[in-house]
């Protein structure tokens, strides 16, 4: 999935027009619609404004992955999940936090050795 499928999949999701989004985001409806089809470029602080209004990550926007040494985790939730509820998805995010703590731990007992 491309940065413009994410911003797109969030928005309608939050089931918003580029029109709204623009407004929020104060560019003009677009450069959400060529954000979306991937010809435009991103500026760093429309990425920012873009992670901010949908509560993800900019890595997440990005296509970028956290890597918890040995074990891969997506940076968010995506689209397999579209059917879970806030709550739902809230316990999910709950629980990666849990255990990237647990590796933290793992890893900071190990290097005491």
């Amino acid at each position: 999935m491309t940065k413009g499928q994410r911003i797109a999949k969030m928005r309608k999701r939050k089931d918003e027009s580029q029109n709204v989004l623009s407004k929020v985001l104060h560019v003009s409806p677009s450069t959400i619609g060529m954000w979306e089809t991937d010809q435009r470029a991103i500026k760093d602080e429309d990425l920012s404004k873009l992670a901010d209004h949908f509560g993800v990550t900019t890595d997440y926007i990005l296509g970028r992955k956290v890597d918890l040494g040995n074990v891969p985790v997506a940076a968010h939730i995506d689209g397999d999940f579209e059917d879970l509820t806030d709550e739902e998805r809230q316990e999910i995010n709950d629980y990666i936090e849990f255990k990237k703590a647990q590796f933290k731990k793992r890893k900071e007992n190990e290097n005491k050795d």
